[in-house]
Formats: C-alpha cells, structure tokens, sequence
C-alpha cells in the first residue's frame, strides 16, 4: 500500500490557506464583572442574578416562571458595541434550562413556550430574531452540556429543540453554547436576549456574555505547488509562491528512506511579494526512490514544512545477492515489512515491502 501512495504523491501540488484565524475578545458581561454592561430591560420580580450555578465565580442571569404569563418576559439587554466594518464577528452566550425555582412543581422543566431568542442589531437599526432555543416536555440541563446552537446572522430565525424532555445535559441537544457568527459590514452590533418562562420550576440561566472580532492573519506564505519530477539525469524539484510576508529562505531537504534528511539547497526568500514566485532545484544525487521536503523559515526563525514529495524512477535493475530484515535474517519476497536489498555489486537500499 505504501509503495502505491508513493507514486502518487509526487505529482502532488499543495494548497496552503492564505490566512490564519484569530480570536480578540472585545466586550463581556460575566454577571460578576464587565465591559459590556447588560441588564434585566424591565427587571421584573422574577428576574434577576442568583448564584445557584454560574459559568464564571458566582453568578447567572435569571428567569423564572411562576404561571403569570405577562410578568414572565423579559429582555437581556447588552448594549451597541462599535465594530469593525471590515471584519466578522462571533456573539457567544452560556444557557441551562433549570427548575432550581420550584424543583417539586409538577410543570418543572423547560416546554415549547419557554424560550430564549437572540436578537441583533446593526447599525442602530431595529433588533432581529435570530436564533432561538425552546424547550421540550420538561427538559432540563446544565452548563456542561457541550451541545451548540449556532449560525451565521442572514436576518431569519433559526430554532433549535430538544428531542424529548428530561435531563438532556449528556444527550447532545441540551443546548448550552450560544453562538451567533455576524459577517463584517456593521460599525455597531447589540444584542438582545429575549426570555419566557411560563409556570412554576421553569427556568432559564444565562452566564458569559461576549463578542469576539474574527482576525484574518495572513501567513507568511502562500505557496500553490511544491512539485518534483524526473527528467533525463536529474530530478526537478519545483515550488511556486502565490504571496510571501517576511519570508527569510527555504531549505530543501532529500532522503533516501523518508526518515533520514539531508539539505541539498538553500535559496533566498523574497521577503515580501503579492507576485506569483516560482523556485527550482536540479538534484543529481538521487536514488531510485526520493523523498524532497521543503522547510520555509521567517525573519523571526518560525518555519513551516512542506512535503514530502516522492520521486519513482525505473531504474535499471541491478544483480541482487539476497533481501535481509532490520535483523540481518535472510527473507524472501514474501516478507512483510522494511527489507535492506543487498545488490552483488556490494552497494544496498532500504525499501519497505
């Protein structure tokens, strides 16, 4: 099987992405401290903070219902945050549906009139109903649920359930990660969390409120291909550079058995370019089978590796005296595993059978 990806790979071409992603946390509200100072927008009697479980030290924000339909609504309210036009944004929140109100109330648990619903608003304009988690026959589950709700901001609203009731929290739709993704275009982003709660031991825990800017780091190289073929004497080894960004050299590295690398070139970077960069090397010290592996170093002595590649070439067989194992054993063709061929002319090669 080896010998046959072998063959393969050394037509390979490598794409690279031309960006790394970052995360830079910009506004938060951990109940207990903020930069992102949210609130209760009506502050009913069955709202608040309470410190029964929390994400972050002591505290979560609440609702509870108690069977009052008009008193059991409210809004979480975080303020306009000014943004990057140019860069995406992430909304995260943290949600379990509890019944730490009333745990005994025969309507404990979460149903499909409970629900939370993130709103959004851009630019000062109007929120809108993005994303929402409802309930199910009483369900119920904590904060370390790992079951995600999550989309891309496109101005409709998305709802995610439960499948049943019950404790959910390990079943993989106890939804207590909150995300919204918000492309780039807006200058301000608030957020609104709209909660409802209807009867007694129904109820919602919101912690770790943030807003997170998505960074596009460029690399410091793009490279399109890394390629090696035979022709005639020499082996071509060839890459292609699309853009560089404080690129210092490369190394190019060859290997008779993939394991053991020697430098065979060193060539000079362009530091900086936005220009399609094309490299070579003639390599005349090859064997039958040859690795090539391409190192790209920074100014600053960060470095990515390349490859391998593989270059096959039907040589001329030579006389063989006999096969051995890692051992020195004699074995046949029919053994599996790393063989040293031992050729009459008293040279060898290593191959993996």
């Amino acid at each position: 099987m080896r010998n046959f990806i072998l063959i393969l790979t050394f037509l390979l071409t490598i794409n690279v992405c031309k960006s790394q992603t970052t995360e830079t946390l910009i506004a938060s509200d951990y109940i207990e401290t903020f930069d992102w100072s949210g609130a209760w927008f009506f502050n009913n009697p069955t709202t608040g903070y309470f410190t029964n479980i929390s994400v972050t030290p002591t505290s979560s924000a609440v609702i509870y219902g108690t069977g009052n339909n008009s008193r059991e609504e409210d809004w979480y309210s975080l303020p306009a945050v000014t943004v990057d036009p140019f860069k995406e944004h992430v909304f995260r929140m943290r949600l379990a549906a509890q019944t730490i109100s009333d745990p005994t109330a025969n309507t404990a648990g979460l149903d499909g009139g409970d629900y939370i619903t993130v709103q959004l608003s851009k630019n000062g304009a109007g929120f809108v109903s993005e994303l929402r988690v409802r309930g199910f026959s009483n369900a119920t589950w904590d904060y370390s649920s790992t079951a995600v709700a999550s989309k891309v901001s496109d101005g409709g609203l998305t709802v995610f359930t439960p499948a049943a009731g019950g404790d959910r929290t390990n079943l993989g739709d106890g939804y207590s990660y909150i995300e919204l993704t918000i492309p780039p275009g807006p200058t301000s982003i608030a957020i609104d969390v709209y909660c409802r709660a209807t009867r007694g031991g129904e109820d919602w825990w919101m912690d770790n409120f943030e807003l997170y800017e998505i960074n596009q780091n460029p690399l410091p190289v793009e490279l399109s291909s890394f390629e090696a073929e035979p022709v005639d004497d020499l082996n071509y080894i060839n890459w292609i550079t699309q853009s560089e960004q404080n690129s210092d050299y490369f190394n190019l590295e060859s290997s008779f058995d993939g394991e053991n690398w020697k430098l065979i070139s060193t060539q000079v970077a362009a530091f900086n370019s936005i220009s399609t960069i094309e490299y070579g090397y003639h390599d005349n010290s090859f064997e039958e089978l040859t690795y090539y592996r391409l190192i790209q170093y920074d100014i600053d002595g960060q470095n990515e590796t390349f490859g391998p590649i593989v270059v096959l070439r039907n040589n001329r067989k030579k006389p063989i005296y006999k096969k051995v194992n890692l051992s020195g054993q004699e074995v046949d063709q029919n053994y599996k595993g790393i063989v040293i061929i031992i050729y009459q002319d008293g040279s060898t090669e290593k191959v993996y059978n």
